[in-house]
């Protein structure tokens, strides 16, 4: 029994020594302003803002797109295909032509695809006319579109007050397409206390892990640590990578100490997951590649 007490001992000693050392910024505790840089990055890379718009190449793309959207024998798709290719140029023209799309077309998928794209071009002199056509159609699809493109513009109070219009349900709960959402718009006690709520009405296993892993990012850590450890057993390679994320989120010792426990798995996609996890840790990486300090 003592030698059993002395591993036991020993072993924790060594889980906390291996799992001491600074991290300089933890990339999975900001998932939420991490999201948000990747999505302006990305948008900047489709988004010209140097482009001249009374170049010859600029009017013949926008003239093109326009004829194929206007043809009668253009087909739903093409016209999309349309909508999209233009979405690269920052011209007020484009912008006009979205802004009539989104209110005289009467296909609901191109809609949509004109208020994204209204987004990705972050016009926001736009604004009245998505709050105005928010208005007009109370639908849930609809509007909830429209606060993707306010929150895409970062105007992220506009966005809550539109989900807030038609994300709750008649008995008061939230509907869960919406909270994802929510988060990104910064509603995080709305977000939390949903997840809380699914904690204790949900026994799934995998869905236990999926409300565990949400939970981490409200800093509810006590619930979610001994669930997020007892995936890491799983054969499941996705979920012991899922719950390499978790553990970076709580960050604690013994959390760290399992990470670096698994940067010798036999599971070589874990082990190399592992190994970047604690690596972009200690030199303090974004998404992106390293943060400056």
């Amino acid at each position: 029994m003592k030698k059993k007490m002395l591993s036991l001992i020993l072993a924790s000693i060594c889980l906390t020594s291996i799992a001491q050392f600074e991290i300089k910024y933890n990339r999975f505790r900001h998932s939420i302003e991490e999201r948000i840089i990747i999505a302006r990055d990305l948008l900047s890379s489709y988004r010209d803002t140097e482009i001249d718009c009374n170049t010859k190449d600029v009017k013949t793309d926008t003239d093109m797109s326009k004829s194929i959207y206007y043809s009668d024998t253009a087909s739903i798709e093409s016209k999309q295909d349309a909508l999209r290719e233009l979405v690269h140029i920052n011209c007020q023209e484009v912008i006009d032509f979205y802004v009539n799309i989104l209110k005289t077309d009467p296909n609901k998928k191109l809609r949509h695809d004109a208020i994204l794209y209204l987004g990705w071009l972050e016009a926001k002199s736009t604004i009245p006319v998505l709050l105005e056509a928010a208005k007009k159609e109370n639908e849930f699809y609809f509007v909830k579109r429209i606060a993707t493109t306010l929150w895409i513009m970062e105007e992220f109070d506009l966005a809550a007050s539109l989900l807030d219009r038609v994300c709750f349900n008649e008995d008061g709960s939230v509907n869960k397409d919406c909270i994802e959402m929510y988060e990104s718009v910064g509603r995080l006690e709305l977000t939390r206390n949903f997840w809380l709520s699914e904690w204790e009405k949900d026994n799934d296993e995998n869905r236990k892990l999926t409300i565990a892993l949400k939970l981490t990012k409200h800093g509810v850590y006590d619930i979610s640590f001994p669930v997020i450890k007892e995936a890491l057993e799983s054969s499941d390679t996705y979920k012991r990578r899922s719950a390499i994320n978790g553990l970076a989120t709580i960050a604690s010792e013994e959390a760290l100490g399992l990470i670096q426990n698994c940067m010798n798995d036999d599971d070589i996609v874990v082990a190399n997951y592992a190994k970047s996890v604690i690596t972009s840790l200690k030199e303090g990486r974004d998404y992106n590649g390293r943060r400056d300090q």
